[in-house]
Parts: C-alpha cells; sequence; structure tokens
C-alpha cells in the first residue's frame, strides 16, 4: 500500500472517529453526567483528532504520485471534507448551547 492511501485511509479513520466525539450523540450522553464536562472533553478531543486527520490529510497530497489513481481525486477532495465536518461540530456545538436551532 503506498504512502499517500495509507494517510488518506487515516485521515478517513479520523473523522469518522471525531463524530462519535460530536456533542450531539446521545451515547455521550450517558458517560458524562453534565453539559459542561461533554461539551469540554468533546472539544479537546475533537480538537486533537481533527488536527492529526488534517497532517495525515496533507502528508496524503504530498506523498501523491503520477500513478495514484483514485487516491489522487480523493486526497484532494479531502481538505473540503475536512471543512465541512469542523462546521458540522461548530453547529453541533452551538446547537447544544442553545445559541441556534
Amino acid at each position: 500500500m503506498g504512502r499517500s492511501k495509507l494517510y488518506f485511509y487515516l485521515s478517513t479513520l479520523l473523522i469518522i472517529i471525531s463524530f462519535y466525539f460530536n456533542t450531539r450523540n446521545p451515547l455521550l450522553n450517558m458517560h458524562f453526567n453534565s453539559i459542561i464536562k461533554l461539551i469540554f472533553v468533546c472539544s479537546i478531543i475533537n480538537a486533537i483528532i481533527l488536527i492529526i486527520s488534517i497532517i495525515f490529510a496533507d502528508k496524503s497530497i504530498k506523498h501523491l504520485h503520477e500513478k495514484s489513481g483514485w487516491v489522487s481525486k480523493a486526497s484532494k477532495f479531502l481538505p473540503f471534507v475536512l471543512l465541512i465536518v469542523i462546521i458540522i461540530h461548530i453547529v453541533a456545538a452551538l446547537s447544544t448551547f442553545g445559541i441556534i436551532f
């Protein structure tokens, strides 16, 4: 497996894991009694996961070869997916506070 594909898979896996730590996840409400703890833990964990995912997405783009195939297009689309994921997490946190929706 090429380095670009490996970094792409790792970045995609971290994006999927970050959705588990969304503040609107009902499973996390069972683990944390307070909304303050929920938002604090979710924010810190999501920040760390998404920063690592951005680093892997960057490495995936840097290690592209001419014969990469579908990974080339997917790796170049990955930063836009990360932007959408970050916006989803911001909207979820704001709706948890009751600022929107």
